[in-house]
């Protein structure tokens, strides 16, 4: 099929962009896991109401997830639909833009429809709701592909809109985003230095304009600077610091120790690895066929680029504490091979090749879709019983097509923890004082339409916020929350849990530089502490 064919095109657009919203949409509404499911739910509404993260709550990335839900929230409404269109949409995002990407390359638009398919599948359902790793993920794809495009077609407003991709990709996730924008930066001044100094004007005019929407950022939110940098930056590198190192206050599942085997690395990543090797021994095969007139090529440092992009998405994969998310990687790297494969016309196996290629991305995408989407393996119900899901609705309105179960003790008999939540939500709406809230189950806030003063994101305990004294930033993160509870005149914390026990390892004492507390137990998952004066 010939890629100059529009209306087939227009057609085939249309088609991948329903299959990527609906799919995202449909897995979404497939369970749930409450500390990553709901991770910008709260957090998107507080802003709605003039809040900020950073500012007004610990986070230590996904900001930028953070203000686009809100945007979503502005246009859909405060519910779960409009929460789930934000994930779906940005799938779409990802999918029409590499098929627009492969087009600009290949002319058969029909395998580059199969691939882009491929993409749609594998990228955004396996998460399904708003989520930094995806988001950095997908926007740190778009940079590596923007950068390619920019190399081989020599469009300058690409150099422009670069570095701000560059930076929603950071502002998403530090990781693998910082990582892949070192890449870029080293490559484009190789390429500098090199091939071509004309672009460089339009990348440095791009630079200039991401800084300044940062520096308006900090003006607008009354964000500093010293919080941005101690919370997406010190913090953040201190827990990788400790999951490289595989040091005791590492989150046990990330340690680097426990990951890099055989099975961990090659055998988990097995297709990635496939085809960041194949890419790899093409370029060898090019050097080879023009060596007599061999020069410095782009062709070799786009590959070579590409090998270490890889790398990098393989690297962070392994010191996350989460399911694997990249798999969409697959049809991505195997879509360049068979653009790098297009470069030998006169290689005889070339056709029979390209097949074989397509034939494993298929049986790859379809092996994935089966354990990550269909068993929702990412949120932890890959051993839970799907059909046991119950009507969200019945919790709140707010949550109309989303079929409540999750991978906690409730697995078995989930409208217990609804109707544990809604007692939940009672005894905290009927409370008259002010009070403070701390869960994974963030959605009181927008629920009850209140202001319960959230005081982080996510409660892991030095992952997610410093909550020993012996780990680094804990005396500013002490000051910070301290800060928080006397400047609201907090009266009462409520601790909702979405595991028996799960904030223990919060020491209250130290944390709140005081024994003048009393516990309450409510239900199973509800108790309080109530704050007193000391005498």
């Amino acid at each position: 099929m010939n890629i100059k064919s529009v209306p087939s095109q227009l057609v085939l657009k249309i088609l991948l962009g329903f299959l990527a919203f609906y799919i995202n949409y449909y897995y979404a509404n497939k369970g749930l896991y409450p500390i990553d499911t709901f991770s910008f739910f709260d957090s998107a509404y507080y802003i709605t109401e003039g809040q900020h993260p950073i500012k007004d709550f610990w986070v230590i990335s996904g900001i930028f997830v953070d203000y686009t839900q809100a945007l979503f929230f502005y246009i859909f409404g405060l519910n779960w639909n409009s929460y789930v269109f934000h994930a779906s949409s940005f799938n779409v995002i990802i999918t029409l833009f590499f098929f627009y990407f492969l087009n600009r390359f290949n002319k058969n638009i029909f395998s580059n429809f199969i691939l882009s398919c491929c993409v749609a599948i594998l990228c955004y359902p396996v998460v399904g709701t708003p989520f930094p790793y995806q988001h950095s993920l997908i926007l740190s794809i778009i940079s590596l592909l923007v950068f390619y495009l920019a190399v081989y077609k020599d469009e300058k407003k690409l150099w422009f809109i670069l570095p701000l991709l560059m930076l929603l990709s950071f502002l998403s996730m530090q990781l693998p985003s910082g990582i892949i924008n070192l890449m870029i930066i080293f490559f484009l001044l190789i390429y500098f230095i090199f091939f071509d100094r004309n672009f460089f004007i339009y990348f440095l005019a791009g630079a200039v304009v991401s800084l300044f929407i940062l520096i308006l950022y900090f003006v607008i939110t009354g964000v500093t600077l010293k919080d941005f940098i101690s919370q997406l930056i010190l913090f953040p590198l201190e827990v990788g610091r400790g999951r490289i190192l595989s040091e005791e206050t590492a989150f046990e599942g990330a340690k680097m120790v426990n990951k890099m085997t055989l099975r961990g690395t090659l055998g988990h990543f097995k297709f990635i690895f496939f085809f960041v090797f194949a890419n790899i021994i093409l370029m060898l095969l090019y050097i080879k066929k023009s060596f007599k007139k061999f020069t410095f090529d782009k062709k070799i440092v786009i590959n070579i680029f590409i090998f270490f992009c890889s790398l990098s998405f393989i690297f962070h994969q392994i010191i996350t504490a989460n399911q694997t998310f990249i798999f969409s990687l697959i049809p991505i790297l195997g879509g360049l091979f068979l653009l790098q494969l297009d470069q030998f016309e006169q290689f005889k196996m070339k056709d029979k090749i390209k097949l074989l290629s397509i034939a494993l991305i298929l049986f790859s995408t379809f092996k994935y879709h089966l354990v990550y989407n269909e068993k929702r393996k990412f949120i932890d119900l890959q051993n839970v019983n799907l059909s046991e899901a119950v009507d969200a609705k019945f919790l709140s309105s707010k949550f109309k097509n989303l079929k409540w179960i999750t991978p906690n003790k409730y697995n078995a008999d989930p409208s217990s923890e609804i109707k544990l939540l809604k007692e939940s939500i009672k005894v905290i709406q009927d409370d008259p004082r002010e009070k403070m809230l701390i869960t994974h189950y963030q959605f009181f806030s927008l629920i009850m339409d209140e202001n319960l003063n959230i005081p982080n994101r996510w409660y892991y305990p030095n992952n997610t916020f410093p909550a020993s004294t012996n780990f680094k930033y804990y005396d500013e993160y002490s000051k910070k929350f301290n800060n928080k509870v006397k400047r609201k005149k907090i009266e009462i914390i409520y601790l909702v849990e979405s595991l028996p026990k799960e904030f223990r390892s919060i020491n209250f004492e130290n944390l709140l530089n005081s024994n003048c507390f009393e516990k309450e137990r409510y239900n199973e998952m509800l108790y309080s502490i109530r704050l007193n004066k000391c005498n």
